[in-house]
C-alpha cells in the first residue's frame, strides 16, 4: 500500500492547553517516515474532549484526501465507567464517523474499558486511533504502519495486532494460566471469572472473554 498523505490528531483537554507536551506525534511521525519516506505528514492542532470537535477535525481531514487519519488519546472507557476517570469520546466518535469498521476492547483489572481501538475506512480514507501513553501509542503505531507497509487489508487482522501490541505493553494479569486451563475444560468467561474471583484472583470476565480471543 503507498501511503501519501496522512494526518495525526492529537486529543485531550491537556494536550490542547499545554499541560501535557505531545511526544507521541513525533513518535509516530518518525515510524511513518522510516516505513514511507515520501509521505506527506500533517500534525493537526490538538482537539479538546468533545465528540462534536473530533467528528469535525476527521471529517476535515476526509475532505483533504487524507490516506490514513491517527487519532492520538482518548480511547479508554473514561468518565461514562467512573466519573472520576477523564472523557474519552475517539472511539465513539470514529465509530459514528464510519461506513465499516471493526474494534477490539481491553479492560483493567477493576472492569472498566482500559482502551478501545477503531480501525474502519471512510470512502478511501483509513481511519484509527492509538492510546495517549507514549509506549502503548508508539506499540500501535508501529504494527499499524508496518502492516499498511505489507499491504494488510483484513481490517480485523490489523486492529488484532494493534489491540495484541498495545496489551503487551499492560502488567502481565494474574490467572491468565489458569484462564486457559479453564476454558480448556468447557468453562466460559462469566464462568471462569467467577471460579477465579473465589479463589482471590480480581478478573473481570471483559478481561477473560479478550484473553480468549487473543490466546
Amino acid at each position: 500500500m503507498s501511503l501519501k498523505k496522512i494526518n495525526i490528531i492529537p486529543t485531550g483537554d491537556e494536550i490542547f492547553n499545554g499541560v501535557v507536551i505531545d511526544t507521541n506525534s513525533t513518535a509516530i511521525m518518525q515510524i511513518i517516515l522510516e516505513n514511507f519516506p515520501r509521505c506527506k505528514i500533517t500534525r493537526e492542532k490538538p482537539v479538546i474532549d468533545d465528540e462534536i470537535k473530533i467528528l469535525e477535525k476527521i471529517n476535515s481531514c476526509v475532505e483533504k484526501s487524507s490516506d490514513l487519519i491517527i487519532i492520538i488519546g482518548g480511547s479508554g472507557g473514561g468518565y461514562r465507567f467512573d466519573p472520576t476517570l477523564a472523557k474519552d469520546y475517539t472511539h465513539s466518535a470514529i465509530i459514528q464517523y464510519l461506513n465499516k469498521y471493526t474494534s477490539r476492547e481491553i479492560y483493567g483489572k477493576n472492569g472498566h474499558l482500559w482502551s478501545k481501538i477503531v480501525f474502519g475506512k471512510k470512502d478511501a480514507t483509513i481511519i484509527t486511533n492509538v492510546p495517549g501513553p507514549y509506549v502503548e501509542a508508539k506499540a500501535a503505531a508501529m504494527v499499524l504502519i508496518e502492516s499498511l507497509k505489507n499491504d494488510e487489508k483484513d481490517i480485523n487482522v490489523i486492529c488484532d495486532k494493534m489491540a495484541n501490541a498495545i496489551l503487551s505493553k499492560y502488567p502481565s494479569k494474574a490467572g491468565i494460566k489458569c484462564v486457559m486451563e479453564l476454558s480448556n475444560h468447557g468453562l466460559g468467561p462469566r464462568r471462569i471469572a467467577n471460579v477465579l474471583n473465589r479463589k482471590g484472583i480480581d478478573i473481570k470476565y471483559y478481561q477473560v472473554a479478550y484473553r480468549l480471543k487473543t490466546k
